[in-house]
């Protein structure tokens, strides 16, 4: 075998399951045979469209779909010597059957069950879509047809016989300098207010001057850096909001994912009930370390994520402790100022303030909940009950 043929039947065995057969040919003409297993053009198509592109555009052709229907068959050769010699039974292969079931159930039940039934209520829909005016501003567009010459009077002549009867598009056709649009009868793209089209030699003056029309309405003469131009307004937009109904698809993909997040926390929440699920966190984490343990480690450890479990470890395990309420301020500052993490950190914070009502950091918290994300003046651990605003 070549070894470019062994590549593509290692792509076609990786890309395609050794467990799916082909089917029968139910009146298709059947390209390749393996004893009693036919592989037909629906099988050869199938197969093909399950590659990547690269592997397809390598298949293509004649000559690639020969190559690939060749490795189509040593797949189907091999595949029945497998089961012949009892590889159904393989440990290793009914493990790795599982695990794909098992994937694939938790695939398929996560998108039915939490995905397709995550809905976002028409009053999300609209305080988004009112809470994100400049997200859906649109431009002012225009689209129109012209007419090129080298000449005033050429496009004069142009105009007249235009408004003598004659259709703009045919006269576009005949008379146009411009090689780009003259078949489609002048036809430009929309162009929107502040752009400029200088293939046509069209700057945004001359472009805003074109707003000055109606839809339907022509132009006199205009003149730019390629000549003049005679100009018929097809379409014409105002700049303003987008419609709700044009962005609200956009909107609930947007939105859905929280929901289904939202969603998510609460069914796996009562699904750990239903199989009484649970976690041995003594065998894991061994004795506890003591609340001053964890404050002294987390405040010599460099690297915020660890610090961050730390902290969090701390206020989970000691929550009524000397360090509890600092601890809680450091998760939210760690999260603030070197995760950049701001969702997490005014989390953080406002637990503080709910839990730790008497703390002597509630001004300090208070103080980065509003100024999160600006420049904050040096502070140091340690030092959080003086931190200087």
């Amino acid at each position: 075998m070549r070894s470019t043929g062994f590549v593509a039947f290692a792509v076609l065995v990786t890309a395609v399951s050794l467990l799916a057969g082909c089917g029968g040919s139910k009146g298709e003409v059947v390209l390749a045979r393996v004893g009693s297993v036919e592989i037909t053009e629906t099988d050869l198509a199938e197969r093909l469209a399950e590659l990547p592109p690269f592997a397809q555009q390598q298949f293509s052709g004649p000559d690639g779909t020969m190559e690939f229907l060749e490795r189509m068959v040593e797949e189907e050769v091999l595949y029945q010597a497998a089961r012949q010699a009892g590889y159904e039974k393989n440990p290793d292969v009914v493990k790795a059957v599982e695990g794909i079931k098992r994937r694939s159930m938790i695939q398929a039940y996560f998108r039915d069950e939490i995905e397709q039934k995550a809905e976002v209520p028409e009053e999300d829909i609209l305080r988004y879509y009112e809470e994100h005016d400049e997200q859906f501003q649109r431009r002012a567009r225009i689209k129109f047809r012209h007419i090129q010459t080298s000449t005033q009077s050429a496009a004069q002549a142009a105009r007249t016989r235009v408004l003598g009867g004659e259709d703009f598009v045919s006269v576009a056709r005949e008379v146009s300098e411009d090689a780009r649009t003259k078949g489609a009868g002048g036809l430009m793209s929309s162009v929107h207010l502040g752009d400029a089209v200088p293939d046509a030699g069209m700057d945004a003056a001359f472009i805003e001057r074109l707003f000055q029309w109606k839809v339907g309405e022509m132009t006199e003469p205009l003149r730019s850096d390629r000549g003049w131009h005679l100009v018929r307004i097809e379409e014409k937009q105002d700049a303003g909001k987008k419609p709700l109904e044009e962005v609200r698809e956009h909107i609930v993909q947007t939105l859905r994912p929280s929901k289904a997040k939202e969603l998510y926390d609460t069914a796996l929440e009562e699904l750990k009930a239903r199989y009484k699920a649970g976690i041995n966190e003594e065998a894991i984490r061994g004795t506890p370390r003591t609340e001053e343990e964890l404050f002294t480690v987390a405040q010599q450890t460099a690297d915020p994520m660890e610090r961050l479990g730390l902290y969090a470890e701390l206020v989970s395990t000691y929550p009524k402790g000397e360090h509890a309420d600092e601890a809680q301020f450091m998760i939210g500052f760690i999260q603030s100022e070197e995760l950049k993490d701001y969702n997490a950190a005014r989390n953080a914070f406002e637990r503080l303030l709910a839990e730790y009502p008497e703390s002597e950091l509630i001004d300090s918290a208070k103080w980065m909940l509003e100024n999160m994300g600006k420049e904050a003046p040096p502070f140091k651990e340690g030092e959080a009950g003086t931190a200087t605003r």
